[in-house]
């Protein structure tokens, strides 16, 4: 075996990744020409631009309608509050999660449960999801930790079953 290059072997690849492969976020001129449009115009609080561009986002997905979020919390947040997630309910989520996957129960009123996740994985146990289902289960909260995916098929197997 030779020796790693940590240790002065040589590397694995040789070519140098460019700097902009490492920059966040990654904004286009066309992105630079959208905001300094709506700053020039003065048009801050109104909502052209997000109606515009919702309806855009609508039709390039074949969907009647589209809701634009600020962020992925708020955008599970509405996918709750859409799902009628609140007071007396139950949503089943992972032990191992980054908290905007699951602060919207709390404040929707309704309760997390915890399930174990898969040790190979880091993701949603099925086993332990379908033992946390209860008459008040309104929902589960899947998340595909750490490039890891959830084993969907079983998961939509036990929710369509309950």
């Amino acid at each position: 075996m030779s020796e790693l290059a940590l240790l002065g072997g040589s590397k694995t690849i040789e070519k140098e990744l460019p700097a902009e492969t490492f920059k966040w976020p990654v904004i286009t001129g066309d992105h630079r020409k959208a905001v300094l449009d709506v700053i020039d115009r003065g048009a801050m609080s109104g909502r052209d631009v997000t109606d515009e561009f919702t309806a855009a986002y609508a039709k390039d997905f074949e969907r009647k309608y589209a809701l634009m979020c600020n962020n992925g919390t708020a955008a599970i947040h509405s996918g709750f509050w859409a799902m009628g997630v609140g007071c007396g309910d139950e949503v089943i989520c992972p032990s191992i999660t980054f908290w905007a996957s699951v602060l919207q129960v709390y404040s929707l009123g309704a309760t997390p449960v915890f399930a174990d996740i898969d040790p190979e994985t880091l993701c949603l146990d099925p086993t332990d999801f379908e033992r946390c289902i209860t008459e008040r289960t309104k929902a589960v909260v899947v998340v595909h930790y750490a490039g890891h995916p959830a084993d969907m098929d079983r998961i939509m197997e036990i929710a369509d079953r309950h």
